[in-house]
C-alpha cells in the first residue's frame, strides 16, 4: 500500500500547472486537476479510454482542485457541481482526449473544437445540435484548457449554437461566458479530501471501470468504483515565546502582582469538511477539526508582598488575536476557509501574608482526539478521544507566611471561516481550557516534623492541593443574508476536572514556630503556657485553638488560623456566628463568571453547589455562589426557564437547543408546547452581538 500511495502522490504533484503559488502569508488557491489526470494517479482505469458519451450533456459533474502543500502532501478539494435549470453541463477535460485543437477566441463569444476522427465529430454534433432547435436552450461548457478564461482557472461558457464544419471536422460555438456565481447554485463541495464518481446520471455497470486492487484504507473502495486521496487542511498554530514575561495583573497598591513568565502554545490542528448548497442556500455544513501535536505551557509568578487580612482578585489578560498568516484555503470564485486564533490567560486568587510562587502546567491533547461541528444540527456536533490529555503540573514556592489560593488557565480559541461565494459566512469557534488549575497554599508548622514524620525532617512546609479542569465549548456564528433559517448557537461539549494530587513541600519559614503574633506569622498550635494565637475573623475576633477543646464561643471558624485543619478561630463568646444563618460580613470570592461568599461546607449553600479553591482555610470552606435568577429561554412560540432534565418540567416536555451547557440542561416551557406545528409571529433578527437569533 505504501508503494501505490508513494506513486499516486508523485502523479498528482507531477500534474499541476507550473505556475507561482501564493505567497506563505496567503490562503493556498487550489488550481484545477485535470479529472482524468486524477483518475490515472489513482490507479483508476477505463477499459477503452475516452468514449464518445464523455461528449454527452449532464446532470452533474465533478471538479477536483488541489495543490502541493507541505512536506510532499496535498490539499485538495472535491466539487459535484449539479446543472442549473435548463443548462446541462458538458466537461471539456473529459473528452480533451478526442479533439485535435481548441480554440477560445478571446472573448467575443466564439469557440471551436477540432475533432481528431470523423466518428468523434459525428457523435458531438449529435449530442449537441439539439440547442439549434430552440432559442432558449442551451448546455454548460466548462472549460479547463490554455486560453480559455484566466490561467489556471477553469471557465464556464453557456453555448447557445453550434455551428458545423465537416470539411475540417471543426464545430463552432456561439458562446457567453457565465460566472461561478450564477451558475454554482447546487453543490457539494468536500475539502481536505477527494473522492471519485462516476460523471453521468446514468449507472454504470459493475465492470465498468475494468480491473481493480484494493490497496488500502481509504485510498481505493473498487467495488462502489470510489477512490479517496485525503490530505486534511492543517492549521499550525504557534502563539507566544517560552520564557517570554507578560504582567498579567498588578494591584494598585502594589501588594500583589501575577506574571506570566512562560505561556505559550504549540502545534496544529488537521480540518476536512462537507459542505452543500442548494439553489443558493446553505443545506449541510460539517467541519472536523483534529489536534496534532498540540502542547500549551502556563507558568505564572505570583508575589503576594503584604496582606494582613483575606482578599481576592480575578483578572485576564488576552496575549495574541490575528489571522494565521498563510493558513486555509481557497476555490477561486467558490469557496473561501480561513482562521483566526487567539490566546488567553486568566487569574484568580484569594491570598493573605507574604508569598512568592511560581505555578502552572503543561498540557497537550492527544492526537486522536476530534472536534464535529455540525451547523444545522448542535445535537450532532460533539467531541471524542479528548480523556488522554497529559497535564505536567509546574510549583515552585520560596516564600509563604499564611495561605495563598490561585487558580489559573490557559484558553486558546481557533476560529474558522467558511466563505461560500452568493451564499454567506459561518463562523466556528473552537475554545479550550487547557485546563483551569486550582492550587491551594498553605503554611504549616508541626513540632514532629510536617511532611513526614521521621528524624530531621522539616518542622516548616507548604501543603499543597491541586485540581485540574478541562473543557472545551463550539460556537457558531451564521450570516447568511437574506437566509434566516439557521441562528447562530454555542454548545459545550466538554468539561471535567480530574485531581492532580496533593503536596507536601519543606520549607523553612522563619517565626512560623513562634508561640505569639498574628495569623500571618504564626502557625503553631495553641499548647501549652505560650500566649494564644489571636485571629480576626470579618467582624469578630478570636484566639486560634485545637478543635478537640471546647470553644467557648461556641462554633470554630475555619480559615483564619495557621495551621492545619485541626486549628481553627474560637470566636468570643459575645460574637458566636448563628449556626442557621450566613453572617452577612463573611469574606467574598469571586471564582470565573460568579461572586459568593466564604463559607463552612457543613451548612446549607443558598447558590447551590459549593465551588472549591477561592477561599482561604482548610476543604471545610468553600466558596457559596450568589444565587441567581433561573436562565430563561424562548423556543418559538414559548418561554421558559432552564433547569436539569433530572427535575420534573411544570410545563411538560422539555424543550433541546435553547439552553446553555450540556445535554443535560434543557428548556422547560411555561405552558404545553402547541401542535400548530409553526412558528406564530417569531421571527429572526440580530443581537447585541450581530449574531442572528430567533425571537417572538
Amino acid at each position: 500500500m505504501g508503494g501505490f500511495l508513494s506513486v499516486a502522490a508523485t502523479l498528482l504533484l507531477s500534474i499541476f500547472p507550473s505556475t507561482s503559488f501564493a505567497s506563505a502569508d496567503e490562503p493556498s488557491v487550489l488550481h484545477p486537476i485535470n479529472l482524468r489526470d486524477y483518475e490515472t494517479a489513482l490507479g483508476i482505469h477505463r477499459r477503452s479510454g475516452v468514449e464518445f458519451t464523455d461528449l454527452d450533456p449532464s446532470t452533474q459533474t465533478q471538479l477536483i482542485y488541489g495543490r502541493p502543500g507541505d512536506d510532499g502532501q496535498l490539499l485538495l478539494a472535491n466539487m459535484t457541481l449539479y446543472a442549473p435549470d435548463g443548462l446541462p453541463i458538458v466537461l471539456m477535460e473529459r473528452f480533451e482526449g478526442l479533439t485535435a485543437g481548441v480554440d477560445c477566441k478571446g472573448d467575443d463569444g466564439a469557440m471551436s473544437l477540432t475533432f481528431k476522427s470523423k466518428d468523434a465529430y459525428d457523435y458531438a454534433l449529435k449530442v449537441w445540435q439539439y440547442i439549434n432547435e430552440d432559442d432558449d436552450k442551451q448546455f454548460l461548457l466548462i472549460a479547463n484548457h490554455d486560453g480559455c478564461g484566466k490561467d489556471d482557472e477553469r471557465q464556464p461558457y453557456k453555448v447557445s449554437n453550434v455551428i458545423e464544419s465537416s470539411a475540417h471536422l471543426t464545430i463552432g460555438m456561439k458562446t457567453t461566458i457565465a460566472q461561478w456565481s450564477e451558475v454554482a447554485g447546487t453543490y457539494d463541495l468536500d475539502f481536505g479530501s477527494a473522492t471519485f464518481t462516476p460523471p453521468s446520471r446514468k449507472v454504470k455497470p459493475r465492470d465498468f471501470w475494468g480491473d481493480t486492487v484494493d490497496v488500502g484504507k481509504g485510498v481505493l473502495e473498487a467495488a462502489q468504483g470510489n477512490a479517496d486521496q485525503s490530505e486534511s487542511v492543517t492549521f499550525a498554530v504557534n502563539v507566544g515565546q517560552p520564557g517570554q514575561k507578560t504582567n498579567i495583573y498588578t494591584d494598585n497598591k502594589g501588594r500583589f502582582s501575577i506574571d506570566c513568565i512562560d505561556c505559550y502554545i504549540t502545534g496544529s490542528w488537521q480540518v476536512q469538511g462537507h459542505v452543500v448548497v442548494s439553489g443558493f442556500k446553505l443545506q449541510d455544513l460539517t467541519l472536523s477539526a483534529s489536534p496534532s501535536n498540540f502542547k500549551a505551557k502556563l507558568e505564572l509568578s505570583a508575589t503576594v508582598t503584604a496582606s494582613k487580612s483575606p482578599e481576592s482578585i480575578q483578572q485576564s489578560k488576552q496575549l495574541f488575536s490575528a489571522p494565521i498568516p498563510g493558513a486555509g484555503i481557497s476555490v477561486t470564485g467558490i469557496f473561501n476557509l480561513g482562521a483566526t486564533v487567539s490566546y488567553e490567560v486568566g487569574t484568580s486568587a484569594t491570598f493573605a501574608g507574604t508569598a512568592t510562587a511560581d505555578f502552572g502546567l503543561q498540557a497537550s491533547l492527544p492526537n486522536g482526539a476530534k472536534v464535529v461541528a455540525d451547523v444545522n444540527d448542535p445535537s450532532k456536533s460533539s467531541a471524542t478521544g479528548w480523556t488522554g490529555s497529559s497535564l505536567t503540573p509546574i510549583f515552585e514556592i520560596t516564600q509563604l507566611s499564611a495561605s495563598l489560593t490561585l487558580a489559573a488557565f490557559s484558553q486558546p480559541k481557533i476560529a474558522f471561516g467558511v466563505e461560500l461565494i452568493e451564499v454567506g459566512k459561518v463562523d466556528i469557534a473552537i475554545t479550550m481550557k487547557l485546563p483551569e488549575i486550582s492550587s491551594t497554599l498553605s503554611a504549616t508548622f508541626d513540632p514532629q516534623s510536617v511532611c513526614a514524620h521521621t528524624s530531621g525532617s522539616s518542622k516548616t512546609a507548604v501543603k499543597l492541593e491541586n485540581k485540574a479542569t478541562e473543557s472545551l465549548s463550539l460556537a457558531i456564528d451564521v450570516d447568511l443574508g437574506d437566509d434566516n433559517t439557521r441562528p447562530s448557537w454555542s454548545k459545550t461539549l466538554l468539561d471535567f476536572s480530574q485531581p492532580l494530587g496533593d503536596e507536601c513541600i519543606p520549607l523553612n519559614i522563619p517565626g512560623l514556630a513562634a508561640a505569639s503574633g498574628t495569623a500571618t506569622s504564626s502557625t503553631t498550635k495553641s499548647t501549652g503556657t505560650a500566649a494564644p494565637t489571636t485571629c480576626k475573623p470579618p467582624g469578630k475576633t478570636g484566639i486560634c485553638q485545637d478543635t478537640s477543646k471546647t470553644c467557648a464561643g461556641g462554633a470554630y471558624i475555619s480559615g483564619y488560623c495557621p495551621g492545619d485543619s485541626s486549628v481553627k478561630c474560637c470566636p468570643a463568646a459575645d460574637e458566636t456566628p448563628s449556626t442557621t444563618t450566613k453572617p452577612a460580613s463573611s469574606a467574598t470570592c469571586a471564582p470565573p463568571g460568579k461572586t459568593g461568599i466564604c463559607q463552612d461546607t457543613s451548612t446549607t449553600c443558598a447558590g447551590g453547589a459549593y465551588i472549591s479553591g477561592y477561599c482561604p482555610g482548610d476543604n471545610s470552606i468553600k466558596c457559596c455562589p450568589a444565587a441567581s435568577a433561573p436562565t430563561t429561554c424562548s423556543p418559538p412560540g414559548q418561554s421558559g426557564i432552564c433547569q436539569d432534565t433530572s427535575t420534573t418540567c411544570s410545563g411538560g416536555a422539555y424543550i433541546s437547543r435553547y439552553c446553555p451547557g450540556d445535554n443535560s440542561i434543557k428548556c422547560c416551557p411555561d405552558a404545553p408546547v402547541p401542535t400548530g406545528g409553526g412558528v406564530g409571529g417569531c421571527k429572526t433578527k440580530r443581537d447585541r452581538l450581530g449574531r442572528r437569533v430567533v425571537a417572538c
